[in-house]
């Protein structure tokens, strides 16, 4: 998965982390209280420690410099140890407590951190409500406790599945699977970050199809549509993974060459053109593209990056299209 998803999906974590956190720290609060005041001190420094672990925990959220490792490490040995010292202090309510911190495990580690928090928490957990209550107490609470365990995994697996689908289908061009253009200017952020970060070459490619419009008011709609699949495609196979590929208009692609200097460029935008040449997309016709090509040397902005490789392009339509330039004035056909 590349940078830009991933980073996606973290901030929908660590919103959910975060709310969760507070609203967990919260409730707990009363409960700290009472104990500490009324009933069990030892149960009123443990919920404190809880609460004030949680709200550590939405305030990295907040930072945005939350790691899940550091739940993992920190709560999971700390709360299956304290609702044991609960369980075995007030009874069966304190198994009430089991519930609840399933749940927080699951939506504030990976999934393979709560499985496994939630294996260690049963293992200390289990056997010491079949130690002090009755046998039909144990079976109730071990049903239960497994139940709401597979209920919350299920259910988190679904909802990141999900997920993952509905942002996929938000950053992807449904007739070509291309990405469209709601990642591109993060995209091309991210690329001048890097370059003036590691030195790393970009460069830019923008590709328009030469006479689209007469493709679809004389084939129709539905061909010019499986020109664009079959365009997709082509690049799609033609280009690394690591490169980027967009369709920022009806005809119009982006292409976001990674560690590529401009000179290298507008030898793979040429082959891409002759390549295109060459293919039979259209019985008795052949279908060409114009291309615009852009380094990164000399621009600022995402805005002034692309607005050069435009310039390119429509110089390549001046010029007589079917063909690549990367400056005014010079092409290659």
């Amino acid at each position: 998965m590349d940078a830009i998803n991933l980073r996606h999906q973290t901030d929908f974590h660590l919103k959910s982390t975060f709310w969760l956190s507070v609203t967990a720290a919260t409730l707990i609060l009363p409960f700290a209280y009472y104990h500490l005041t009324h009933e069990h001190g030892g149960i009123g420094i443990g919920a404190v420690i809880t609460s004030l672990s949680l709200y550590y925990v939405a305030w990295a959220c907040h930072k945005k410099t939350y790691k899940t490792i550091y739940t993992f490490i920190w709560l999971t040995p700390f709360t299956t140890l304290f609702v044991a010292y609960l369980t075995n202090l007030v009874g069966i309510t304190g198994t009430y407590w089991c519930y609840s911190t399933l749940i927080l495990y699951y939506f504030m580690m990976s999934e393979r951190q709560a499985w496994i928090s939630n294996i260690i928490f049963a293992l200390v957990n289990v056997p010491l409500v079949w130690h002090l209550f009755e046998t039909h107490e144990a079976i109730r609470f071990t049903v239960t406790f497994s139940l709401v365990s597979a209920y919350s995994a299920i259910f988190l697996h679904i909802i990141a599945l999900q997920y993952s689908e509905l942002h996929k289908q938000a950053i992807t061009d449904k007739l070509t699977n291309l990405y469209n253009r709601t990642l591109l200017k993060d995209s091309l952020e991210q690329a001048i970050h890097q370059a003036n970060r590691t030195n790393t070459a970009f460069t830019l490619i923008i590709m328009d199809v030469d006479h689209f419009k007469k493709i679809n008011d004389d084939l129709g709609h539905e061909i010019g549509d499986q020109v664009l699949k079959q365009l997709g495609i082509f690049l799609k196979d033609y280009l690394r993974s690591s490169d980027k590929i967009f369709r920022i208009g009806g005809e119009e692609f982006l292409i976001l060459l990674y560690n590529t200097d401009e000179a290298s460029s507008i030898d793979i935008a040429e082959e891409i053109r002759k390549g295109i040449e060459n293919l039979s997309l259209i019985p008795d016709r052949t279908v060409t593209v114009s291309i615009g090509v852009a380094g990164l040397s000399l621009v600022v902005d995402w805005k002034q990056w692309m607005k050069v490789c435009d310039k390119n392009l429509y110089e390549a339509k001046n010029l007589g299209r079917n063909r690549v330039v990367a400056c005014e004035g010079s092409w290659v056909d």
